[in-house]
């Protein structure tokens, strides 16, 4: 019997460390699809960002204002906004099934129509796992106010 109980605990240890290895992959994965959307950005590559952004997916960017995603691409291609450089940190992961939470912040040298907009931003991104990959349909982002 106490062969049984022991043999029980060491195949639910087993299996509690597969699913946690499985987690870290997977927020690994979102990590890294966080800084492909940063380097095709910087990059100016729609058809990057077309694979990581779903087609129904809206974001509010610091002003407030929603877009979609053509918006956000025809901005891109049009060059009325651009970034040099994006570096994101701090970023957190949390999965629930299909659907994941990502947040994190960026310091970025960029522009809008012309504006410098340069500076440090806090983000939050929502993923869904569509046919095995995961797809950003809904995004956050606000631009940190300098310490005075």
């Amino acid at each position: 019997m106490k062969i049984l109980i022991c043999a029980g605990a060491a195949m639910l240890i087993v299996t509690g460390a597969a699913v946690a290895a499985d987690m870290s992959a997977t927020e690994q994965q979102l990590v890294d699809r966080e800084a492909a959307w940063s380097k095709a950005t910087v990059a100016k590559d729609p058809a990057a960002i077309s694979g990581i952004v779903a087609d129904d997916w809206m974001g509010q960017n610091d002003s407030g204002k929603t877009e979609d995603k053509s918006q956000l691409l025809g901005d891109l291609k049009s060059g009325t906004m651009s970034a040099t450089s994006m570096t994101n940190r701090d970023v957190q992961v949390r999965v629930m099934d299909n659907i994941a939470v990502v947040q994190g912040a960026d310091d970025e040298k960029s522009s809008l129509k012309g504006k410098d907009t340069s500076g440090a931003y806090t983000w939050m991104d929502v993923f869904e796992k569509r046919h095995g990959k995961w797809m950003a349909i809904a995004s956050q982002v606000t631009k940190v106010a300098p310490d005075k």
